[in-house]
Protein backbone atom coordinates (compact mmCIF):
# COMPACT_ATOMS: atom_id res chain seq x y z
CA UNK A 1 0.00 0.00 0.00
CA UNK A 2 1.29 3.48 -0.85
CA UNK A 3 1.87 6.21 1.68
CA UNK A 4 -1.02 8.13 0.14
CA UNK A 5 -3.32 5.11 0.58
CA UNK A 6 -2.24 4.81 4.21
CA UNK A 7 -3.03 8.51 4.74
CA UNK A 8 -6.51 7.98 3.32
CA UNK A 9 -7.11 5.01 5.61
CA UNK A 10 -5.77 6.98 8.58
CA UNK A 11 -8.31 9.72 7.86
CA UNK A 12 -11.07 7.16 8.00
CA UNK A 13 -10.25 6.21 11.60
CA UNK A 14 -11.37 8.01 14.71
CA UNK A 15 -7.74 8.16 15.86
CA UNK A 16 -7.11 10.88 13.28
CA UNK A 17 -7.81 14.37 14.75
CA UNK A 18 -9.44 15.41 11.45
CA UNK A 19 -11.80 12.42 11.42
CA UNK A 20 -15.32 13.67 10.74
CA UNK A 21 -14.35 17.36 10.79
CA UNK A 22 -16.98 18.14 8.17
CA UNK A 23 -19.77 16.91 10.44
CA UNK A 24 -18.83 18.69 13.68
CA UNK A 25 -20.99 21.80 13.25
CA UNK A 26 -24.05 19.86 12.16
CA UNK A 27 -23.54 17.22 14.87
CA UNK A 28 -23.45 20.08 17.39
CA UNK A 29 -26.70 21.55 16.03
CA UNK A 30 -28.52 18.20 15.82
CA UNK A 31 -27.47 17.40 19.40
CA UNK A 32 -28.80 20.71 20.71
CA UNK A 33 -32.08 20.26 18.80
CA UNK A 34 -32.44 16.72 20.19
CA UNK A 35 -31.96 18.10 23.72
CA UNK A 36 -34.57 20.79 23.10
CA UNK A 37 -37.02 18.31 21.58
CA UNK A 38 -36.67 16.00 24.59
CA UNK A 39 -37.34 18.94 26.91
CA UNK A 40 -40.31 20.12 24.82
CA UNK A 41 -41.87 16.65 24.68
CA UNK A 42 -41.52 16.33 28.46
CA UNK A 43 -43.88 19.27 28.97
CA UNK A 44 -47.51 18.67 29.74
CA UNK A 45 -49.74 18.54 26.67
CA UNK A 46 -50.98 21.88 25.48
CA UNK A 47 -50.39 24.69 23.01
CA UNK A 48 -46.98 25.67 24.48
CA UNK A 49 -45.70 22.11 24.13
CA UNK A 50 -47.06 21.82 20.59
CA UNK A 51 -45.54 25.17 19.60
CA UNK A 52 -42.12 24.20 21.00
CA UNK A 53 -42.18 20.82 19.22
CA UNK A 54 -43.28 22.44 15.93
CA UNK A 55 -40.47 25.00 16.19
CA UNK A 56 -37.84 22.30 16.71
CA UNK A 57 -39.19 20.12 13.89
CA UNK A 58 -39.08 23.15 11.57
CA UNK A 59 -35.51 23.93 12.60
CA UNK A 60 -34.50 20.31 12.02
CA UNK A 61 -35.89 20.47 8.49
CA UNK A 62 -34.03 23.72 7.79
CA UNK A 63 -30.79 22.34 9.26
CA UNK A 64 -31.08 19.22 7.13
CA UNK A 65 -31.12 21.37 3.99
CA UNK A 66 -27.64 22.61 5.01
CA UNK A 67 -26.15 19.34 6.22
CA UNK A 68 -23.08 17.73 4.66
CA UNK A 69 -23.99 15.93 1.47
CA UNK A 70 -23.12 12.22 1.60
CA UNK A 71 -23.60 10.21 -1.60
CA UNK A 72 -25.01 6.69 -1.95
CA UNK A 73 -21.52 5.24 -1.47
CA UNK A 74 -21.18 6.98 1.91
CA UNK A 75 -18.63 9.49 0.59
CA UNK A 76 -18.80 12.96 2.09
CA UNK A 77 -18.65 15.70 -0.51
CA UNK A 78 -17.54 18.19 2.19
CA UNK A 79 -20.15 20.64 1.03
CA UNK A 80 -23.65 21.62 2.02
CA UNK A 81 -26.59 19.77 0.44
CA UNK A 82 -28.14 23.10 -0.63
CA UNK A 83 -25.47 25.80 -0.98
CA UNK A 84 -22.85 26.17 -3.65
CA UNK A 85 -19.36 25.20 -2.56
CA UNK A 86 -18.28 28.86 -2.78
CA UNK A 87 -20.33 29.56 0.36
CA UNK A 88 -17.68 27.90 2.49
CA UNK A 89 -17.96 24.82 4.60
CA UNK A 90 -19.77 24.31 6.80
CA UNK A 91 -21.99 26.74 4.88
CA UNK A 92 -22.85 30.10 6.42
CA UNK A 93 -26.36 28.91 7.22
CA UNK A 94 -25.13 25.93 9.25
CA UNK A 95 -22.66 28.20 11.02
CA UNK A 96 -25.47 30.60 11.95
CA UNK A 97 -27.53 27.69 13.29
CA UNK A 98 -24.62 26.82 15.62
CA UNK A 99 -24.72 30.36 16.97
CA UNK A 100 -28.09 29.73 18.64
CA UNK A 101 -26.07 27.90 21.28
CA UNK A 102 -22.93 30.08 21.29
CA UNK A 103 -22.75 29.87 25.10
CA UNK A 104 -22.72 26.07 25.08
CA UNK A 105 -19.33 24.63 26.14
CA UNK A 106 -19.04 22.64 22.87
CA UNK A 107 -19.57 25.71 20.65
CA UNK A 108 -16.53 26.65 18.54
CA UNK A 109 -16.11 30.38 17.98
CA UNK A 110 -14.42 29.72 14.63
CA UNK A 111 -17.79 28.65 13.23
CA UNK A 112 -18.87 32.31 13.08
CA UNK A 113 -15.74 34.30 12.36
CA UNK A 114 -17.69 37.02 10.52
CA UNK A 115 -19.77 37.69 13.65
CA UNK A 116 -17.41 36.74 16.47
CA UNK A 117 -14.26 38.44 15.16
CA UNK A 118 -12.40 40.66 17.67
CA UNK A 119 -12.82 43.42 15.06
CA UNK A 120 -16.58 42.91 15.09
CA UNK A 121 -18.84 41.76 12.27
CA UNK A 122 -17.62 42.10 8.69
CA UNK A 123 -19.20 44.61 6.30
CA UNK A 124 -21.20 41.86 4.60
CA UNK A 125 -22.44 40.59 7.96
CA UNK A 126 -23.44 44.15 8.97
CA UNK A 127 -25.47 44.35 5.75
CA UNK A 128 -27.13 41.00 6.42
CA UNK A 129 -27.91 41.97 10.04
CA UNK A 130 -29.50 45.20 8.76
CA UNK A 131 -31.61 43.25 6.24
CA UNK A 132 -32.64 40.76 8.95
CA UNK A 133 -33.59 43.53 11.38
CA UNK A 134 -35.80 45.11 8.73
CA UNK A 135 -37.58 41.82 8.03
CA UNK A 136 -36.01 40.88 4.70
CA UNK A 137 -34.67 42.34 1.48
CA UNK A 138 -37.99 43.84 0.36
CA UNK A 139 -38.45 45.80 3.59
CA UNK A 140 -34.80 46.89 3.52
CA UNK A 141 -35.28 48.19 -0.02
CA UNK A 142 -38.55 49.95 0.88
CA UNK A 143 -36.80 51.64 3.81
CA UNK A 144 -34.28 53.02 1.32
CA UNK A 145 -31.36 51.49 3.19
CA UNK A 146 -30.24 49.09 0.48
CA UNK A 147 -29.15 51.72 -2.05
CA UNK A 148 -25.40 52.12 -2.16
CA UNK A 149 -24.73 49.25 0.24
CA UNK A 150 -22.77 46.08 -0.33
CA UNK A 151 -24.80 43.58 -2.29
CA UNK A 152 -25.39 40.36 -0.34
CA UNK A 153 -24.16 38.52 -3.43
CA UNK A 154 -20.75 40.14 -3.03
CA UNK A 155 -18.29 40.58 -0.24
CA UNK A 156 -17.05 38.13 2.34
CA UNK A 157 -19.91 35.62 2.49
CA UNK A 158 -17.53 32.75 3.08
CA UNK A 159 -16.95 32.44 6.79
Amino acid sequence: MTAQGEDTLAYLTEANPDFGWEFRAEDFVYARLAEELTAAEARLAGPDRDQAVDRIVSLRLAVTQHATYVDRDGKSWARCFTCHGANGFPCSTMRYFTRMWCHHPDYRHGWNETLDSPDGPSDWTHDMLRVAARGGFRNDFLAGKAQGKTSPSKGDQVT
